[in-house]
């Protein structure tokens, strides 16, 4: 009896000094850059008639070679039905034109207004090409949905070095 409150003491203590109060994230050294992109369905490549949009917002580590993001969204289908099915990358490509496929995230989402925290990392990180051309602001983001497999909207990603 006396071992397990002696445990049990041992993993409070543990878990009181594991928790932080949390806050604004820190700059650790010079290799990091915040990445934003107001996207919407003009900006795709034809661009549709709508008012469809969306926020990018992240931030990527280049020592860590990871990005991490929330992307958000609001009346993306208006009043008809519809099913987000993933987030796709693409790149290397201007605003104008559209470029080869690098990453596609699938996820499912019913919810014409919402948004997601996803990244990028370990086996799913950047190469040193795919690297160059994300920070030279050269990949855009789209959201796939059923009614819209090539995209729905689609956002020019901007990293900025910090």
């Amino acid at each position: 009896m006396k071992s397990m409150i002696t445990a049990m003491m041992v993993i409070v203590v543990l878990a009181a000094i594991s928790c932080t109060k949390g806050g604004e994230l820190e700059r650790i050294n010079s290799t990091q850059y915040t990445v934003t992109s107001l996207a919407s369905s003009r900006q795709l490549v034809p661009g549709l008639d709508t008012t469809f949009s969306g926020t990018f917002n992240g931030f990527y580590d280049e020592q860590g070679n990871g990005l991490t993001f929330t992307i958000g969204w609001k009346d993306l289908w208006g009043a008809a039905k519809d099913t987000i099915i993933s987030v796709n990358f693409y790149g290397p490509a201007g605003p104008a034109e559209n470029g080869p496929l690098v990453r596609s995230l699938p996820f499912v989402s019913t919810h014409s207004a919402s948004s997601i925290n996803l990244g990028l990392a370990g086996i799913k990180g950047f190469t040193a090409d795919e690297r160059k051309d994300f920070l030279a602001g050269a990949w855009y983001f789209t959201i796939n949905t059923k009614k819209y497999p090539n995209g729905i909207i689609r956002g020019q990603l901007a990293p900025t070095k910090q």
